[in-house]
């Protein structure tokens, strides 16, 4: 059984190592990370399935100079019956169906197919007597499937070239598909029924109908899970996320994580001795084996070295790949935090400077602090006693550059656009005068006097970090102390009575709202609560004592020990202890400029 194992392992390491040779290889260039598609098409009707996003989407530009007579799609709204009409016949008045027809064809004007698209399939007629090849470059775009119910659904899926599985075993765990009609295309334009799916196998590159019979979220052989959106994009607030991968075949497989075009994205994952229960963080090899049982899911903690960053954004493309031949393709990047730059205060041009003597910490943190312990007031204790379940709180301080450090409450990102100038070398050019760089406002009606930087329902809009942790009055509050390793910074909040968030104040009771029973004059019937917060920083992470410290501690990651008093909120103080950690998401280092 153990050499049975080995046998398999090596199989499939050798596989997996060669399984991009021919018709999918990644692209080394240094920081972005692509790979390329190769789609060969017979003369005659070609059912493709595309797995990238290309770079160039253009319709008229991937089919340039090769002899298509027409390229479709399928974007039904509801389902039909007519999806089995054979191409040949026509798809035109077929409702669902968009086209695309190349000059100098006469029937040019009626298209209305103009992009490529990543996870989508075509309908592809090539003119001729001669093969070509269209090579789609460009980044894997993860979304899951989504199957049409009681309903045939035009897909294909990655699969690695040459060890493809049958449609039989593909499907063998999906009760969905089980048994149900698979259809393909043929060169004469003819839906052929796959009567033998056991026997057959599927095609990487080929799309296929399928019938679901009834909902199904089948994703294939391997199914993997990415904390958010279509790739695993390391912001500036991430340095570690989970990769969950699940082996939904029905045999025990070999899953294999490989980073394609070389490790272009410095990463570390966390990695634990079963035995000893000992973790470190090693860097993330070429390929990384997991052995999993039937229906098994493997938590993958991968983490961003930006220490080790050569260039501003660095990415990486992952194929994780089974022994059956079942491929998913993921997207990961990350940029370093942004370099310094200041607005010179004193330039009525506005015009950027560095500093030489910037503080290294400089810019927002955000993060937790984790309450384990406190206090038992009514017995007039001092010592924290460990709570039940420690409970988060979100802090974020903000350093500038000469190491003053702010606690904030609310804080949006925001771009400032640069301005260009006419070239002296060149009128006829424009070259960049003052740089764009990101901005950090405290005050939302600064907000329109700047961009966005990423898009919500349509609309360009900044990022917002905010807490309800803590309040005090105005936009921020200058902490005491340094914010360096082993050393310590804290705060004196003070929530006065008339304070929205002081919680003895109620806005609509009678006996809270400090004003008398006639609601004319003031009365005091809230109290004052002050709150001494202290935070020490740590040479290592205390969250986690037995675990080796993530990367970037120290630089981009800072936590430690924290500590806090309030009094006012009984007739003795209570205090509270425990730990945090922080993570720099934005180096600059001026507030509200």
């Amino acid at each position: 059984m153990i050499n049975s194992s080995f046998k398999s392992l090596n199989t499939f390491l050798l596989g997996g190592i060669l399984l991009f040779g021919t018709g999918f290889f990644g692209n080394g260039q240094a920081g972005i990370a692509t790979v390329t598609q190769s789609i060969e098409l017979q003369p005659g009707w070609n059912a493709v399935y595309v797995e990238v996003e290309p770079e160039i989407n253009d319709i008229d530009v991937i089919f340039s100079g090769i002899p298509v007579a027409s390229v479709w799609r399928w974007i039904p709204e509801k389902l039909g019956s007519d999806f089995l009409v054979n191409p040949a016949e026509g798809l035109m008045n077929l409702e669902g169906w968009f086209g695309y027809f190349p000059e100098p064809k006469p029937e040019a004007f009626l298209s209305n197919l103009y992009t490529i698209s990543a996870n989508t399939a075509y309908l592809i007629k090539l003119e001729g007597n001669a093969s070509k090849t269209i090579n789609l470059t460009g980044k894997p775009v993860y979304v899951k499937k989504k199957w049409r119910t009681n309903g045939f659904t035009l897909t294909g899926f990655p699969l690695v070239e040459g060890q493809e599985p049958s449609f039989g075993d593909f499907f063998a765990n999906s009760q969905a598909h089980q048994g149900q009609p698979i259809y393909k295309l043929s060169p004469q334009g003819i839906w052929e029924s796959v009567d033998d799916p056991y026997l057959e196998r599927m095609e990487s590159g080929q799309a296929y109908w399928f019938y679901t019979n009834g909902t199904s979220r089948y994703q294939g052989m391997i199914n993997a899970t990415i904390e958010q959106g279509e790739s695993m994009e390391y912001r500036e607030a991430f340095t570690e996320m989970d990769l969950v991968l699940s082996n939904l075949s029905d045999v025990t497989n070999f899953v294999s994580l490989n980073r394609l075009g070389g490790s272009s994205l410095p990463m570390k994952f966390l990695n634990e001795d079963l035995e000893t229960g000992e973790k470190a963080w090693p860097d993330l090899p070429m390929t990384k084996v997991f052995e999993m049982q039937p229906g098994e899911d493997r938590v993958v903690t991968l983490a961003v070295d930006r220490l080790s960053f050569i260039e501003q954004r660095m990415e990486q493309v992952f194929s994780i790949t089974n022994e059956q031949g079942a491929k998913v393709l993921i997207h990961a990047g990350g940029n370093t935090l942004q370099p310094l730059v200041l607005p010179t205060g004193a330039s009525q041009s506005g015009n950027l400077k560095l500093s030489s003597n910037q503080n290294s910490y400089a810019g927002l943190w955000v993060g937790t602090a984790r309450v384990r312990a406190v206090s038992q007031a009514q017995n007039g204790g001092v010592n924290p006693l460990p709570v039940g379940d420690p409970f988060p709180i979100r802090v974020m301080m903000h350093v500038d550059a000469t190491g003053r450090v702010k606690l904030v409450k609310n804080v949006v990102q925001m771009w400032q656009d640069g301005t260009y100038r006419v070239s002296p070398k060149d009128p006829s050019l424009f070259e960049v005068d003052e740089p764009g760089r990101y901005v950090l406002l405290t005050r939302d009606e600064l907000i329109p006097n700047f961009s966005g930087i990423t898009k919500r329902s349509g609309q360009s809009a900044g990022i917002r970090y905010s807490t309800v942790a803590y309040d005090f009055n105005g936009d921020d509050i200058e902490m005491n102390g340094e914010f360096q390793l082993s050393n310590q910074v804290n705060v004196s909040l003070l929530i006065d009575p008339n304070m929205p968030t002081n919680p003895f104040r109620h806005k609509y009771h009678p006996d809270h709202d400090n004003l008398d029973a006639q609601y004319l004059n003031e009365k005091q019937e809230a109290f004052q609560v002050t709150r001494e917060m202290e935070f020490l920083f740590t040479t290592n992470n205390p969250q986690y004592p037995d675990v080796a410290d993530p990367p970037g501690w120290g630089v981009t990651l800072m936590g430690g020990t924290f500590r806090e008093t309030l009094t006012g909120l009984h007739k003795n103080a209570i205090f509270v202890s425990g730990d945090f950690r922080l993570s720099r998401v934005s180096s600059t280092a001026i507030l509200n400029q």
